[in-house]
């Protein structure tokens, strides 16, 4: 599934495709850094070293490229829980802890996606005066597709006993904002950044978002 700069880069050999994600991982870099309103095409080429000329060969415009890396930073968050959640020789619990395991562990390892797919309001201005219905209910499908995941593995453990009765939303609600939090505070690159800390960090934050709905 290639959903990232969809309409631009869709046909487009493996090369070129290529070229088109070199992009989107540079104004990835750019947008993290520096947020979307400050962030301009030059300085999404002095990230690449190329010229704008590049840029404008694949991506129209800034709002286009800050949509491009919301599409696919939502794609990889899907292909890191849905086939968890969608294992029939687990039980719920296991299946939350291994979920939470890896959207933690995703959140890390694309660290320079994640920040900018977290902005909500930049996204309103990703989208000024240009038409993109299309790629925004694109962008909201896959969210709700996302969490439809996590509500779907804690309602059949609130319905078999294992996890305690509530509002099943609100619970995912409450358990996707701890983890999706992570954007505020972990800093890749740092002095114990590394695959062990990351993985223990992962392990905490299922730990903890299994023992808050455990009956």
């Amino acid at each position: 599934m290639r959903t990232f700069a969809q309409g631009r880069t869709g046909n487009l050999d493996s090369k070129r495709h290529a070229s088109a994600r070199e992009i989107l991982d540079a104004a990835a870099t750019a947008f993290s850094e520096r947020g979307y309103s400050a962030t301009s095409i030059d300085d999404v080429a002095d990230v690449l070293g190329c010229t704008k000329g590049r840029i404008y060969h694949y991506f129209r415009t800034k709002g286009d490229l800050f949509i491009g890396i919301h599409l696919q930073a939502l794609e990889w968050a899907l292909e890191a829980v849905g086939p968890t959640a969608e294992r029939e020789d687990l039980g719920p619990e296991q299946k939350l802890r291994e979920m939470v395991h890896h959207h933690a562990m995703h959140l890390m390892n694309r660290a320079n996606y994640m920040g900018p797919a977290q902005y909500q309001i930049e996204m309103n201005l990703a989208s000024e005066g240009r038409n993109k219905d299309e790629q925004m209910a694109q962008i909201l499908k896959m969210r709700r597709q996302f969490e439809a995941y996590y509500v779907a593995v804690v309602k059949e453990g609130v319905e078999t006993g294992v996890f305690r009765g509530g509002d099943v939303n609100v619970l995912v609600k409450a358990m996707l904002g701890t983890v999706n939090w992570m954007h505020t505070w972990f800093r890749p690159g740092g002095p114990k950044d590394t695959a062990a800390e990351r993985s223990r960090t992962a392990a905490e934050l299922a730990e903890y978002a299994v023992r808050g709905v455990l009956a």
